[in-house]
């Protein structure tokens, strides 16, 4: 009988030490790609997202607004992936925001509950210590000039040899 509950006793803590060394906290509280909802007003605008510092080989969606987009929080080992938002919509000025990474409050957890594995290794390789800011983007968007103009609430200056010919014979003397 002594020699069983000694053993019980063995496996429940060896199940209890495995476990704090099994896996990491954010891994299992969030892993996979984080959400993004974007809105604007108004809506209707294209919503291309591209890693920050990349190319245009590196968009990596391009949506209208509303919308939810996906994703990968990770850049590399212990690196958290940016990108930039470029919002466009006729008649409006083209907006540009940082969506950037910073860490889960869950990446900690791994302190009680995911132990140095998951600190040095699940949560750095998978991307999970990671979350992208902000999660929710809802942006104004501002008059451009072509508005300015269709509305006949202000004037543009331009060179003569930019403008077409049918331009030119639209253009209005002011002096």
């Amino acid at each position: 009988m002594r020699n069983f509950k000694a053993a019980r006793c063995a496996l429940a803590m060896g199940m209890v030490g495995a476990s704090l060394f099994a896996g990491g906290c954010a891994s299992i509280v969030h892993n996979g790609n984080r959400s993004i909802e974007i809105a604007t007003q108004p809506p209707g605008a294209t919503a291309s997202i591209r890693k920050t510092g990349g190319g245009v080989m590196d968009v990596v969606s391009v949506s209208k607004t509303p919308c939810i987009v996906s994703l990968d929080p990770k850049g590399g080992y212990f690196k958290g992936q940016s990108y930039t938002l470029r919002l466009e919509l006729d008649g409006y000025k083209t907006t540009e925001l940082e969506l950037t990474p910073k860490m889960s409050g869950w990446y900690w957890g791994n302190l009680l509950f995911g132990g140095l594995i998951g600190m040095l290794a699940v949560d750095p390789a998978t991307g999970a210590m990671w979350n992208i800011e902000p999660e929710k983007v809802d942006q104004k968007l501002r008059s451009g000039q072509s508005a300015m103009i269709k509305n006949k609430s202000g004037f543009m200056v331009v060179l003569e040899s930019e403008l077409t010919p049918a331009e030119r014979m639209a253009m209005v003397r002011v002096n």
